[in-house]
C-alpha cells in the first residue's frame, strides 16, 4: 500500500471530495472565505485563549512556564477554535462529513498513518541534523514544551493537550481550510503551502528548527489528507507522533 506522490496529489487536489456543487466565484464569496480562513487561523483563538493568562501574570506572561500551563492554554485555544469552527460550518448547513469525516475505509486510513509516522521522525532528525550542522547558533537539543514535564502527572496531563489540540483541533482546522482554499481562494495547492508556512510559524515558541520541522509535518499531513480524502490518517499520523515523541522524551530524560 502507498500513498500517491506529491505531484499526482496536487493535481488532483481541486478535484478532492467530499463532493459538494462548485459555489459560483464570486468576489463576495472570496472575501467570505478569507475571513472564514482567518477566524481559523488560530488568531482570534489564540488572543482570547491568552488572555485569562494574562490578566493573572500582570505583564510577566510566560505560557511555558509549567505544563500546567502549557496545557491548559492549548486546550483552551482548543475548545474556542473548534467552537468557531462549529458555528462557521453550521452556519453553512456543513457537517463533519464535508470535512472529510468518513469510516469506510477507517482501516486502510489508520495503517497508512501510523505508516507516515516513521517518515516523520525521519523528516525531524533530519531537520535536527541539518541545525546541528550548519546553524548550530539555532540548535536546540529538546523541545522547550516537553522539558516542562518533570513528573508523571505532567507527562499524563501533556499527552492529553497534545492528542486534543494537535492530533484533533489541528487537523479539523487544517481540512477546514484547505476546503476554504480549494473552494474560493485559488486551490487546494495554494491553500496546503500558505498553511503548511502558517502552520509552521505558529509554532515560534519552538524556535526556529520547530518551525522548520512543524512546516514540513503540516506539509505532510496536509498532502495525506487530501490524497486520502479523508480525516482519518492525518488524524492517526498526529496523534501517534505526538504520543511517541513525548513518551520518548519521557523516557530518554528518567533513564
Amino acid at each position: 500500500m502507498t500513498i500517491p506522490n506529491a505531484a499526482d496529489t496536487v493535481s488532483a487536489m481541486d478535484d478532492f471530495i467530499p463532493t459538494r456543487e462548485q459555489p459560483q466565484q464570486r468576489w463576495q464569496d472570496r472575501i467570505q472565505a478569507l475571513i472564514e480562513v482567518l477566524l481559523l487561523s488560530g488568531l482570534v483563538s489564540g488572543f482570547f485563549a491568552v488572555l485569562p493568562f494574562s490578566l493573572r501574570a500582570r505583564g510577566n506572561l510566560s505560557l511555558t512556564k509549567d505544563v500546567t500551563t502549557v496545557a491548559l492554554y492549548l486546550l483552551l485555544e482548543s475548545w474556542i477554535a473548534l467552537v468557531i469552527l462549529y458555528a462557521v460550518m453550521r452556519a453553512h448547513g456543513e457537517t463533519p462529513r464535508d470535512l472529510g469525516w468518513r469510516t469506510r475505509h477507517w482501516r486502510s486510513d489508520s495503517i497508512i498513518g501510523a505508516a507516515l509516522v516513521p517518515a516523520l521522525f525521519l523528516f525531524s532528525a533530519a531537520v535536527n541534523y541539518s541545525f546541528r550542522t550548519w546553524l548550530p547558533h539555532y540548535y536546540v537539543d529538546q523541545n522547550p514544551l516537553t522539558q516542562t514535564i518533570q513528573t508523571p502527572r505532567d507527562l499524563g496531563l501533556f499527552l492529553v493537550a497534545a492528542l486534543i489540540a494537535g492530533g484533533i483541533k489541528e487537523e479539523l482546522q487544517r481540512a477546514f481550510i484547505l476546503i476554504r482554499f480549494r473552494d474560493h481562494l485559488g486551490g487546494s495547492g495554494l491553500g496546503l503551502l500558505v498553511w503548511s508556512v502558517a502552520f509552521g510559524a505558529g509554532h515560534y515558541v519552538q524556535g526556529p528548527q520547530g518551525v522548520v520541522s512543524a512546516t514540513l509535518f503540516g506539509f505532510m499531513f496536509g498532502l495525506v489528507y487530501l490524497a486520502r480524502r479523508s480525516l482519518i490518517a492525518p488524524i492517526v499520523a498526529h496523534s501517534l507522533y505526538d504520543t511517541a515523541a513525548i513518551l520518548g522524551y519521557w523516557f530518554t530524560r528518567s533513564s
